[in-house]
């Protein structure tokens, strides 16, 4: 385990089917909708100013400020930036019976080179193993023996 509570073991699968539905505390939102809410949180959050206390004078943008570190005399330009967040959810896939408790995996990568074009991906691993469809293995072995 890390210190943010997840096994290094867990498989986090993409979520791609844009009308599944996370439950997040009290709020849900479709996997499309909340893509379009955490792009454009980002958006503004990237775009703000960082103002330097010496002055009422904007600085630099924080996409600016986050793409720049310096290292002694070493000056790094940092071309990509990565966040990662993890926290706790449901989902209910589309065609599911039930909501199924798990962790919401947001990985956000920023562009200094392009920073309005952000790369968003979600991803989702259940707390409990997913039960199997058994009947449906055996219908595959049916199919490929037939072959």
């Amino acid at each position: 385990m890390t210190e943010t509570g997840i096994n290094m073991n867990e498989k986090f699968t993409p979520l791609e089917c844009d009308d599944d539905v996370i439950l997040l505390e009290k709020d849900s939102f479709k996997v499309s909708r909340l893509k379009e809410l955490i792009e454009e949180e980002i958006r503004k959050k990237l775009q703000q100013h960082i103002y330097e206390y010496t002055s009422l004078y904007p600085g630099v943008s924080m996409v600016e400020f986050l793409s720049k570190l310096s290292i002694g005399q070493k000056k790094i330009n940092l071309k990509e930036i990565q966040h990662n967040y993890v926290t706790d959810c449901q989902l209910l896939k589309v065609g599911g019976h039930y909501w199924q408790k798990g962790k919401l995996r947001i990985q956000i990568c920023t562009s200094s080179v392009t920073p309005y074009q952000n790369k968003l991906y979600l991803e989702f691993c259940p707390d409990e193993p997913v039960e199997h469809d058994f009947i449906l293995d055996e219908i595959c072995k049916i199919v490929q023996s037939d072959k």
